[in-house]
């Protein structure tokens, strides 16, 4: 049986050219079989190099001595492990070095760094330097030849999703949907790939986040997430974070469903693109709902017949996609997020609503399947960096007690929801049956990154649309 550790290390180290068999700047491989270097296993690489482009290498690196400037032109999109040589790794790394320590680029300088490093002899001493720079005129054509070094090592890492995929296969899970969401996750990372690892020194995250801070100063009136278009969401929230579980809860005919589906058209009127997963009614409700959001129509009329052409008009341009699969499991939801995103981009995911939802185990204990689904939605926002709000019922307990007011401990179906999501916004009303427009009771009972608050937002049954009681964004 074919194991994916054994298969997964000796691949990893032969695509990489960890394994290449260059010591000291010589390269030994014409005389080491590679097959001598691969562990035993049932699918073998092709006996062939792995996908990689010496020359063009060594291009970009003969470029960025000649130029001090060629590295802001590649800087963003190449990194020292796109280079299969080792060799040539360790002098991009230098000049990398180099340029966050905003120092000058040039043959000296490269060589004295790698020397401070260690490994001035290991690429081949001062001569190995003095090749590079031979090896190409004038550094036009660097991003160019960035771009041949950089789609190799993809298609390097491409051929290792496959044998990891492959390994899965072959281990015969017995988790099927698993297996296929996570080879779909290996190539879907491909797709998303840039120059950027997961792993990143604290000063990345710092910069960031001061131009975030200095981007506020600046403008106090804009939110750095997805705006929901009510002040009194977005000011304590800053906006939908992307990445965040926004959890929004209330009892059956609270108008949860008409909430969401405002803030994604006001979201998508703004241009940010929406995927609503509706489990509960079809796609042609959803697009009435938004007809009579955007048009103010009646929604009872327009289902006894009443038109308005000039309504569906408005609304055919907006980034919105509805997928109205019943019962949808989480890991087919992945899935379709991650092709949007990959397709048309993505930037709000709505779910309507979260017990309809299902796993693809036998799972017994619903507290068990929620947890399982909050997490896999809370990854997903992550993965995808998106902002996810996820619809909640909650239990009968709120309608036992003399205030109708909720509390998280309200959540169904376990605590995992209160624990998992960033925010959570419970709706409820003090005068039920009322169909003219009615005042609605908000709490943002949570908020990972900001206060708490109390508000109130007008709704008006027939339009299902919710106002803010402040002035709109």
């Amino acid at each position: 049986m074919l194991r994916s550790r054994a298969l997964c290390g000796g691949w990893e180290a032969w695509h990489c050219g960890e394994l290449s068999g260059e010591v000291g700047g010589q390269d030994t491989r014409a005389s080491t079989p590679r097959d001598a270097l691969l562990p035993a296993m049932t699918l073998s690489p092709p006996a062939v190099a792995a996908p990689h482009d010496p020359a063009a290498e060594a291009r970009v690196l003969g470029a960025l001595l000649i130029d001090r400037d060629a590295i802001i032109r590649v800087a963003d999109f190449i990194r020292p492990e796109d280079f299969y040589l080792p060799r040539h790794q360790r002098v991009f790394d230098a000049v990398r070095s180099l340029f966050e320590r905003h120092e000058p680029i040039d043959p000296l300088t490269v060589r004295v760094e790698l020397q401070r490093k260690g490994e001035l002899e290991r690429v081949g001493g001062p001569p190995a330097l003095s090749e590079l720079q031979e090896s190409v005129a004038t550094a036009v054509d660097v991003e160019r030849d960035g771009r041949l070094v950089s789609g190799k090592a993809l298609l390097r890492r491409l051929l290792g999703a496959a044998q990891d995929i492959a390994a899965m296969a072959y281990d015969e899970p017995t988790d099927l949907d698993l297996t296929l969401d996570r080879s779909e996750q290996r190539v879907f990372t491909l797709l998303q790939e840039g120059v950027a690892s997961s792993l990143r020194h604290i000063r990345e995250a710092l910069n960031v986040t001061y131009d975030r801070i200095a981007y506020r100063m600046d403008n106090p009136q804009e939110v750095v997430g997805v705006a929901t278009g009510y002040p009194e969401i977005d000011v304590p929230t800053n906006g939908l974070q992307r990445g965040d579980l926004f959890i929004l809860a209330a009892r059956p005919a609270v108008g949860k469903s008409s909430l969401a589906l405002n803030i994604a058209y006001k979201a998508a009127r703004r241009g940010e693109r929406v995927l609503v997963f509706s489990l509960e009614m079809s796609r042609e409700q959803i697009a009435q709902r938004l007809m009579a959001v955007h048009a103010s129509i009646d929604l009872i009329q327009m289902r006894g017949g009443v038109r308005d052409p000039e309504a569906a008009a408005g609304l055919m341009d907006l980034p919105v996609e509805i997928d109205d699969t019943p019962g949808i499991s989480v890991m087919e939801l992945r899935t379709k997020a991650r092709r949007r995103k990959a397709a048309a981009g993505l930037d709000l995911i709505v779910i309507d609503y979260l017990q309809l939802m299902r796993t693809a185990g036998d799972d017994d204990n619903r507290v068990q399947e929620i947890a399982t689904i909050t997490r896999n939605l809370k990854a997903l926002g992550r993965e995808l960096g998106v902002g996810v709000i996820a619809l909640s019922q909650l239990s009968r307990a709120v309608e036992e007690r003399e205030t109708a007011e909720p509390r998280l401990a309200d959540l169904r179906d376990g605590g995992s929801l209160e624990q998992d999501a960033d925010e959570v916004l419970f709706l409820w009303k003090r005068i039920p049956g009322t169909e003219s427009a009615q005042t609605i009771d908000c709490h943002l009972a949570k908020n990972r990154n900001g206060p708490t608050m109390k508000f109130q937002l007008v709704f008006e049954p027939r339009y299902t649309r919710f106002s803010s009681k402040a002035r709109e964004r």
